[in-house]
């Protein structure tokens, strides 16, 4: 089974993409932003697996994999090439279309955005690096745990995920329920339902991915400076990196509620109350927006260089940029001999997936946030396609790789699953052989085919419906389905498409 480009029957009249924008001078390249927004939306990588072929546009792919939502920022020349919102904010609802302003969770993207604050401090001479962090923890010490494990845990070693504290993530807590202190989290005393923060190996010693860690990070912060953890970023990060769609605050104000995306589970429902909580701020409480991360990452890239200072220094960013241990710098994924100098980071809160990578040599790196927990899926095919339109360097033309491949049909199959095909006679379907109107000028024609029916809209390619009942079908790949409604004779009337919580009817041309 091939299927090509477009489902744009799917898309178009149901997902609601907010116009792009064009910042700085985008024209440094030959084709100009519209063309390349284009380009970049359609066709995104094709997958293949066991004769299996399936090559679609973005908005198909947000629908096969169950992504109601994908906000986008593309980085070319130090500057924000374009950006843009696709789908919409919670599926089956009316909060609205995803616009560049949308907010989402960043997950542990939270961490080098915690991190870049830290090392702002250290180069203020409020912390050292290398100094035993329990010189700054005033609140909470934390415990020297096993004699064997010896060696004092420094700010680097946290920040590098090497201090050998606790490898733990955090679940999140529902809207409304008890939140737990810092002290709790630290604990692992409830209401907070993590483990708490010990070392289980020596300082050092390997990568063990930590979110207490960075808990502990936060708390330095606010212990040692007598602020808020928002307001300490604020000053040292967002305002600086013009950052003016970010938040640290775990309940968000009824100002940005409005401007939230949903999170949604894989299969395509929204998480209860629309998301969950996290207080454990700097490793993963993050509201942002594709396009604030882009900014960010856009004034550290020009520090690398020597060619901003607005955030961080030359020196601080190199080091920050450079390998600690394992692919780690600080804060921040690095790989060595990297040719072109990225660093990047994914993150993933529960409905949530986010990813951003730059190249600091090249001035080039995109940021993609989604509101579903299949989003890595589609980052995969969005971020190569990105690659390939904006000429990244031939060695980062990364293939989609057989893990993500295996993912991919898994979710589709998934959601395939929950649809079961039946038996209906061919004399039943073709009752619904005819021409629909959608929208003037824009018509949807249904063939018969044995045992389905094939669906076209426009001059686009067809596509199958299979039956799973006498009057209802469902499309491969995509997460839509139409209904069929019969006059009084039993001839079809007119056709229902249903998609993202949405029905839209199509009168029966004669």
């Amino acid at each position: 089974m091939t299927m090509r480009g477009l489902i744009v029957l799917l898309a178009s009249t149901t997902f609601l993409g907010c116009p792009a924008f064009a910042a700085n001078d985008a024209q440094r390249n030959a084709v100009p932003v519209e063309q390349q927004i284009q380009r970049v939306e359609s066709p995104l990588s094709a997958v293949s697996k066991d004769g299996r072929t399936i090559e679609l546009s973005l908005q198909g792919w947000m629908e096969a994999l169950r992504v109601p939502g994908v906000s986008v920022a593309v980085i070319d020349g130090y500057a924000i090439a374009w950006a843009k919102g696709y789908g919409v904010m919670a599926s089956g609802a009316s909060d609205g279309p995803v616009t560049t302003r949308t907010m989402f969770q960043a997950g542990s993207v939270s961490k080098p955005v915690a991190a870049v604050a830290v090392l702002s401090q250290v180069e203020k001479r409020s912390f050292d690096l290398d100094t035993n962090i329990n010189r700054y923890l005033r609140s909470w010490k934390l415990p020297d745990g096993d004699p064997v494990i010896a060696g004092g845990v420094t700010m680097r070693e946290l920040l590098a995920h090497t201090a050998g504290i606790t490898p733990e993530g955090f679940a999140g807590y529902e809207r409304g329920a008890a939140l737990p202190t810092m002290l709790q989290i630290l604990e692992g005393k409830p209401p907070a339902s993590n483990r708490a923060a010990r070392r289980t190996a020596g300082p050092g010693s390997a990568v063990s991915y930590s979110g207490p860690g960075y808990t502990i990070l936060q708390l330095a912060l606010t212990d040692r400076l007598g602020k808020p953890f928002e307001d300490i970023v604020k000053a040292s990060v967002f305002e600086p990196a013009r950052m003016r769609d970010s938040t640290f605050e775990a309940v968000l104000p009824d100002a940005l509620v409005a401007r939230a995306a949903r999170g949604h589970r894989l299969s395509g429902e929204v998480i209860p109350g629309g998301w969950y909580v996290h207080p454990e701020s700097a490793a993963t409480g993050l509201w942002t927006t594709a396009s604030d991360l882009a900014r960010l990452w856009i004034e550290l890239a020009k520090s690398k260089a020597g060619r901003s200072d607005r955030v961080l220094s030359r020196d601080t960013t190199r080091r920050m940029l450079s390998q600690h241990r394992d692919e780690m710098g600080l804060g921040f994924v690095v790989r060595p001999g990297e040719a072109h100098g990225r660093f990047a980071h994914f993150g993933g809160n529960q409905g949530y997936r986010s990813h951003v990578e730059m190249f600091a040599d090249t001035g080039q790196g995109v940021v993609v946030m989604t509101n579903s927990d299949a989003g890595q899926l589609l980052t995969a095919l969005l971020v190569r396609r990105v690659a390939q339109v904006h000429g990244w360097p031939a060695e980062e033309l990364r293939p989609v790789s057989e893990t993500t491949t295996k993912a991919i049909f898994a979710q589709i199959d998934a959601a395939n699953a929950a649809r079961q095909r039946v038996e209906v006679e061919q004399r039943v379907l073709a009752r619904y052989v005819g021409r629909y109107e959608l929208e003037p000028g824009l018509e949807f024609e249904v063939t018969q085919a044995t045992g389905h029916l094939d669906v076209r809209l426009g001059d686009q390619p067809r596509f199958p419906a299979y039956p799973e009942s006498e009057s209802k079908f469902f499309f491969e790949v995509v997460d839509a389905q139409i209904t069929f409604v019969l006059d009084e004779d039993g001839r079809a009337a007119s056709l229902i498409l249903h998609q993202g919580g949405r029905d839209q009817e199509a009168k029966r041309i004669e």
